[in-house]
């Protein structure tokens, strides 16, 4: 299992509608979500070494004009591209990540497509807040302080009082393109389902989860890393894409719970000069 970010080097060059002998409409409540949620998520770039053509491109939320919510490999130095974890929350091959990337090196672009080769980017990072230690397994998870609000970008709420439940349906977000997997293209992908809530192993996908990780069954792929799911009911944030398996696989795709990490938020919250935006009802 890998971390959904993408490594660039720059240089180089519908709804299913679904009827019973009769035929009914889309789902009215889930485009309205998906719309909403895919306006307030932007693209976050880290450039590697001071070498502003080696890119890391991933997927991060707005919670706040000047917050966006990513995963934390996203904005440190990797060690290994294979996380390898138990049910516990513990790592089986060390340290996945090492010191945090300079913030100077860390920026965000919006849009629905992007190419940060040419494209200005809206803001820069001052700040990056996240658990401490160096392995990923159920602490994937960041919060990047930004230089200047961004303004006419959605803001996204976050589950921060009750956790995703197996069953639940979202809608996963990010900059991997979707189906075709075209880097740096924002895409929400069709309504997942949530399959299994750590601590748990999944035995039909191979899904190996932490306590305050959970999985889904629709595939995100690589520059979804970060990226929100978004819960179709209630349109909150209910987590962070981690890892996971093949692109188009059935699930042993997972995330960090952003409600494990609730004290985390208020503290970024608190960092950015921001109240947190949390919907208080399921």
């Amino acid at each position: 299992m890998t971390p959904r970010g993408v490594a660039l080097a720059i240089f180089a060059g519908s709804l299913a509608i679904i009827g019973s002998g009769c035929v009914r409409g889309p789902d009215i409540r889930l485009q309205r979500t998906i719309e909403h949620a895919s306006a307030g998520v932007l693209a976050v770039a880290t450039s590697h070494d001071g070498n502003p053509t080696s890119v890391t491109l991933c997927s991060g939320a707005l919670v706040a004009p000047n917050l966006v919510l990513t995963a934390r490999h996203c904005v440190a130095k990797a060690i290994t591209t294979m996380p390898s974890c138990d049910a516990d929350g513990r790592s089986h091959n060390g340290a996945h990540i090492g010191e945090d990337a300079d913030p100077a090196a860390i920026v965000v672009y919006v849009g629905d497509r992007v190419q940060v080769d040419r494209d200005v980017p809206r803001a820069r990072a001052v700040r990056t807040l996240h658990p401490t230690g160096h392995v990923l397994c159920d602490a994937d998870v960041a919060y990047v302080i930004l230089d200047r609000p961004i303004t006419g970008v959605t803001i996204l709420p976050l589950r921060l009082h009750d956790s995703v439940q197996s069953g639940d349906e979202v809608v996963p977000v990010g900059f991997g393109g979707g189906a075709t997997n075209v880097i740096g293209q924002r895409r929400p992908r069709e309504r997942s389902t949530v399959l299994a809530v750590g601590p748990a192993a999944n035995q039909d996908t191979g899904a190996v989860l932490g306590p305050r990780e959970f999985e889904v069954d629709a595939a995100t792929c690589r520059g979804d890393s970060g990226g929100p799911a978004i819960d179709v009911r209630t349109g909150e944030i209910v987590g962070v894409v981690s890892r996971g398996g093949s692109c188009s696989g059935h699930g042993n795709h997972v995330y960090t719970r952003v409600d494990a990490y609730a004290r985390l938020a208020r503290v970024a919250f608190g960092a950015a000069e921001r109240e947190v935006v949390d919907v208080a009802q399921r």
